[in-house]
């Protein structure tokens, strides 16, 4: 009887240690999946309207969109493509602009073209 708890004993502290591999090794894969940026928004914003006017070299004029993506940010940035007087007659280019978590440009497209005057969907 004696040895039957011994026994008893011994798989009750196997399985424990079992227990305790699963949770460790869970642990480990939850450290390597990738997290969400720990960039904040405001950061984002302004990253990714100082890197976009620098490539282009057209003035950054507003952040009209921004959406966290799995490893970072998109961010929609308006620039001023080309000046005219009056201004409402400026040609505008929105673009999708995308950063890693650390705020780093990844890519860049031009959604579309407009004058800053033009209310709704009238595109050039």
């Amino acid at each position: 009887m004696a040895e039957q708890r011994r026994s008893a004993s011994v798989k009750d502290r196997e399985a424990g240690t079992e227990a305790k591999r699963g949770n460790e090794d869970r642990s480990h894969r939850q450290e390597d999946a990738p997290r969400k940026s720990g960039l904040p928004g405001l950061d984002a914003a302004r990253m990714a309207k100082e890197q976009l006017q620098e490539l282009t070299g057209h003035p950054a004029d507003s952040v009209s969109a921004m959406t966290r993506s799995d490893d970072g940010w998109l961010v929609r940035v308006e620039l001023v493509e080309l000046e005219r007087v009056p201004p409402t007659t400026n040609v505008m280019g929105s673009y999708e602009v995308e950063l890693d978590g650390n705020g780093e440009l990844m890519g860049y497209e031009l959604i579309r073209r407009y004058h800053r005057g033009s209310v709704g969907g009238e595109d050039q």
